[in-house]
Parts: C-alpha cells; structure tokens; sequence
C-alpha cells in the first residue's frame, strides 16, 4: 500500500511533539538505565564519524533511551527540528526510504540535514537497512545518524558485515538485577564488603537475605522488562504483557519478516520446549524428538531466536576446559527469565522448575559483558562424571578462568567444582546457595539474589563510573 505523500507529512509532524514544545512530557518520568551514560556518549562522540546502532531484545527500553536522549539534545540547546525520529514498524513508513522520510521531516522546517540527529526506531524492518544507513553516513559527515533493532544477532551480523568503520554497535540487554534492585530503590538492603578473590574484590552481604530472595523471585517472574519491573503495582496481569509481545510481535511478525518464516506456528511450539528447558543440557537428537522436527530445522530455528535475542545457547567443554570436535549437547537459556512467565504464568519458589530459572537469571546477568568466552563443563570418564555450570575461558580458548556453580540449596555439593578447579588450577571457585554467606578458602559460597546483584553491579560501575 502506497500512501499519500501528505498524509505521510502530517503523521512525521505529529511524531515531533519537540518541535513545537521542546520537551517529550511522557518520557521524562521514566528513570535512566545505568546503559544510558554510554549511549549517550556515543551520541555525541565526534571524533570518529559513525552510526550507533542499539541492539536488544523487546521491551527492554531501547525506545525510551532514545527519547531520553532526545530530551536530552533539547536541553543542551541542540535546535528542535535538527532533531528527527522515524519507528520504522509504523505502517504508513513502510516501503519509504530513509532519504525520503528525512526529506519529508526538514522541508517544512526549512532547516537543512547537515548538523542533524536523526533516529531510527526498529531499523530491521526496512529491508537492505545497512545498505542506506551506511550511503546516508558516508553521504552526510556533519549528521549523527543513530538506529535501534529488536533482532540483535541479525543487526550485528549485518552492522560487522557492510557497516565496518561506519557503524557503532551499542548492546542492552535485559534489565539486571543490580539495576532492578536500585532503580526501585531496594539497595538499603545491601552492605558493601570485600572479599578475597584474586585479591580484594567488591561484594556484598545483606541482613534480611529474606526479603532479597523475594525481590529475586520477583525479578525472574517480570524483573528483566524495565515497564513493569518499576512498575508492577500498577500493571494488571503482567503475564499477558509479557506472553503479548513474544507471541505476537516477535514470533508472529519480527522473525517472519526477517526470515520468511511461513509456519509461525511450529515456531512458537519450538519455543515454547526450549523455554521450558531453560537451564538443562539438551542434545539435537532428544529436541529433534520432543518437538518433531529434524536437526536441520531445529538448528535454523534455534538460529532464528538467537537473532531475536530470545535465547543464548551455551557450548560445552571437557574437564579440562577443551571443547568437543562433535558437538552433539548444548544448554539453552533464555535470555530474560521473565519470558517464563509470559509463556508459562508465575512462578513460586517451591515451584520444580524454578532451580531452573535460578540458573537462567545468574546466566542473564553475564549478557552485557563479551559472552563468546562463556561455556559449561561436562564430562564422563570412566565413572568419573560431572558438570559445571558456568566456566570463562581465555580470548584462546586454552584456559579457564574462573567456574561458577548454581544451586538452589542450602547444603550445595561443591565435589565436581573443586575437581574441575583442580583439574584446570583455578585457585577459588563460586558456588550459590539459597541464603548460606561463606568466604572459604578455595570456595565463595553466596546466595543467588547476591551474587546476581554483583555480577550486574560491578560491571556497570567498571564501565561508566568514569563516564
């Protein structure tokens, strides 16, 4: 469908709500993610002259970052109609190009593009993006041009591929547990300590583990989508918000309208199997089984979530932290716990699956660091056999660095940790429990809620502190 030009003039003008008022009311009662800074800094990097590109999942706040920024722009003095934002999913943009929807936002402002900040929203749904982004980044030098995407791996793929040296590749993941106990302001529950680990690190400790493992459970069920974490007393039936926007914006229209995926349906079933196995090891052969369909599909479809930042699969290694040259098992999570919950309604802590999700949240809060290090261990020699959840390796693959054990439980069996350490000589090791604290010598055994809370904490603090 071809629409009139200028009905298409009419909706860009009522979309820049700035041009007339300077402000974005509705987005400025939203708090910033600890992500913003380093967005925003890339925004307005100008040594280098580069697209951001802003990858994530759905629901995750990639919209309201970039309004955030806009507000931002605006109240620095950035002139209100050299500021232009297009959601490409918007139906009447379809089938218009970049060039004209920019041609279409300056000429009646009478303004020109040079000295612009030009967003796109959901830049996948144009076909050939990297193509014109890259002509409109090489075509305009005084321009910032920045662009968000739901389907992470197929953006980055494409961005490494036909956007090197234009494009900045910017990740946000889900929100981490660091994140959602400070937004909402649960941090007074918290005491920062060290620990001896490697020499002293950071951590933390807590008088009422109680009520953090309740925050915890909390956060698997919908903490990962900032919307409803900061604001679940007043979002009614939160699991339909969640199942919604899976179901129906990401497997029935953004994976077929990247893939031409026909059959949506046995693409949902296929998910559904896979989130429900969140945690646990599976193999080709047993998800061929249980989901009826063959190897080859079942490695396309387990591609085509990836893309859609549905799901990470991690890969197996030996004891001795060596990979296998047939690899027949992996593990699968998903990469926002909560997605449990839309698929398969809340869950309680006594519930058979949770130890499960427990695993997936410690796991989600790695996704914003470099993730192509991170493996689990399992092995079986003799009547030697074991596994390790979690284990680092180095950028050469020939070493471990360090091996983290989840449990939900309060006596933790560390056995098969400490002979993998030994195995590997990794010094100290982590295992979780539910609320057991203890700093051994070669063992740090911490509560899950805590630990997920460190890995999250740390790492942003490392990053934008200095920012």
């Amino acid at each position: 469908m071809v629409f009139d030009r200028k009905i298409l003039e009419v909706r860009i003008r009522g979309e820049h709500v700035w041009w007339e008022s300077g402000q974005i009311p509705y987005y400025n009662s939203f708090s910033k993610r600890r992500y913003y800074k380093g967005f925003y800094s890339q925004i307005k990097q100008t040594v280098l002259h580069r697209a951001v590109v802003l990858m994530g999942p759905r629901r995750i706040g990639k919209t309201v970052m970039m309004y955030q920024a806009i507000q931002d722009l605006l109240d620095e003095g950035i002139d209100a109609k050299k500021i232009l934002y297009f959601s490409l999913d918007t139906p009447i943009f379809t089938n218009v190009s970049l060039e004209e929807l920019i041609e279409k936002a300056i000429e009646p402002n009478e303004t020109k593009i040079d000295g612009c900040y030009i967003f796109f929203d959901e830049i996948q749904y144009l076909k050939n993006w990297e193509i014109h982004l890259k002509s409109l980044v090489d075509k305009n030098r005084t321009t910032k041009f920045i662009a968000s995407g739901s389907a992470a791996a197929a953006l980055r793929m494409k961005s490494v591929e036909s956007g090197a040296g234009r494009f900045t590749d910017f990740f946000l993941p889900p929100l981490t547990f660091a994140e959602y106990i400070d937004l909402n302001g649960y941090d007074s529950l918290l005491e920062e300590i060290e620990v001896e680990f490697g020499g002293p690190r950071r951590f933390y400790k807590t008088d009422d583990i109680k009520a953090l493992n309740q925050h915890f459970q909390d956060y698997i069920n919908f903490g990962g989508f900032p919307e409803i974490a900061l604001n679940s007393d007043k979002v009614k039936n939160p699991e339909q918000v969640i199942q919604k926007d899976i179901t129906d914006k990401v497997i029935m229209k953004d994976l077929p309208g990247l893939f031409g995926i026909e059959n949506t349906l046995e693409l949902q079933q296929f998910f559904n199997v896979l989130a429900y196995r969140t945690g646990e090891i599976l193999n080709y052969k047993n998800v061929s089984e249980e989901t009826n369909t063959d190897n080859k599909t079942v490695k396309r479809y387990i591609e085509y979530l990836e893309s859609a930042f549905l799901i990470k699969v991690l890969h197996r290694v030996d004891v001795t932290a060596k990979r296998f040259k047939n690899i027949t098992q992996f593990k699968v999570y998903l990469t926002n716990p909560s997605l449990f919950t839309g698929l398969f309604g809340k869950i309680e802590s006594t519930d058979e699956r949770f130890p499960h999700l427990v695993e997936t949240a410690v796991f989600a809060q790695y996704l914003h660091r470099e993730h192509n290090f991170l493996r689990y261990a399992n092995w079986k020699i003799n009547d030697n056999e074991g596994e390790v959840d979690l284990i680092q390796l180095s950028p050469n693959f020939q070493k471990a660095y360090w091996a983290l054990e989840v449990k939900w439980s309060d006596s933790p069996k560390s056995g098969k940790l400490r002979y993998f350490m030994t195995k590997n000589k990794i010094e100290k090791g982590v295992i979780t429990s539910r609320t057991i604290f203890k700093d051994e010598s070669d063992l740090l055994v911490v509560p899950n809620s805590i630990y997920a809370y460190v890995v999250g904490k740390n790492a942003l603090d490392s990053l934008y502190d200095n920012l």
